[in-house]
């Protein structure tokens, strides 16, 4: 399944390239959950949204020298990695963060393409192929309402967790946590608010640093949408909760534990919260990105 990571950044972090060199960490342990494609969107306040993305593994397209003042001078960053399953692998367009419409966002998930389709019959054209595309346009629809975007991902049938940001609101990132992908959140000792696939590798980004990262991380509930306030010190501003739905078989995707410990994986399987509804039998533990 594919990785997801990012942060909201406090305005009062007098450090501002300690923010990108833990993205840039982040994006080298979120390479176990896909290689095929690469990439992060830094919105300025603005909301310019600068997007970089490649094919291939994260470390090959982070370059400190060109990247590191996109990420300082940005009110949010997004980051990406692919494990292709629907939607060709070599095609850029494929590949995230995907703007759509007046979105950019990322998406670890494996949708029922089909009944998404009979469910919103109207989307645009998309510019690639994949399931995560669609989501986010159909959040495109529900922009400026929290409500209107859980009634979006109530929808989704299969695994899905996704963040997104409105450009037209970069004050504000969106977080969502449907059935089985796992998401977590970590605020740092400088109040930078963070999320990632794993709850782990802030555990380890702060062993490797002798705890001076001083995250705080809790994982995120299925059924969960968080709306994130950027600012001096980012905080939840909004919790929605929807509830979720599977597909039979898609608890047997072992992709989706992919770079979690094995108690954080009996955490998230414990504190399950979704339904399983007739729909395709998964045979694959791939990911759409």
């Amino acid at each position: 399944m594919c990785g997801l990571f990012g942060v909201a950044r406090a305005t009062s972090d007098p450090c501002p390239e300690r923010a990108a060199d833990v993205l840039a960490q982040l994006g080298r342990l979120a390479e176990r959950r896909g290689t095929d494609a690469a990439g992060f969107a830094a919105v300025a306040p603005s909301g310019r949204c600068k997007v970089v993305k490649a094919l291939g593994a994260f470390s090959d397209l982070w370059d400190p020298a060109r990247h590191d003042a996109a990420v300082r001078s940005a009110r949010v960053a997004l980051g990406h990695t692919r494990h292709a399953s629907q939607g060709a692998p070599d095609r850029l367009a494929n590949a995230a963060p995907l703007e759509a419409g007046g979105l950019v966002g990322t998406v670890n998930g494996d949708l029922d393409t089909a009944d998404f389709c009979r469910r919103f019959p109207h989307l645009p054209a998309l510019r690639g192929e994949t399931d995560s595309e669609r989501l986010l346009l159909a959040l495109d629809a529900a922009r400026g309402s929290s409500r209107a975007a859980c009634g979006v991902l109530a929808a989704v049938r299969g695994p899905a967790a996704l963040a997104w940001v409105d450009t037209d609101r970069p004050d504000l990132v969106c977080l969502a946590r449907g059935a089985l992908c796992p998401l977590a959140v970590a605020r740092d000792g400088w109040d930078n608010l963070w999320w990632g696939s794993s709850p782990a590798w802030f555990r380890q980004l702060d062993t490797a640093s002798g705890g001076r990262h001083g995250f705080h991380v809790e994982r995120v509930a299925e059924g969960t949408l968080l709306v994130v306030a950027a600012g001096e010190a980012p905080g939840v501003a909004a919790e929605r909760l929807f509830v979720p739905t599977a597909r039979p078989g898609d608890e047997d995707l072992t992709g989706i534990w992919v770079g979690l410990d094995p108690l954080d994986r009996l955490a998230f399987e414990r504190d399950a919260r979704h339904v399983v509804a007739p729909g395709p039998r998964v045979v694959a533990a791939e990911d759409a990105a």
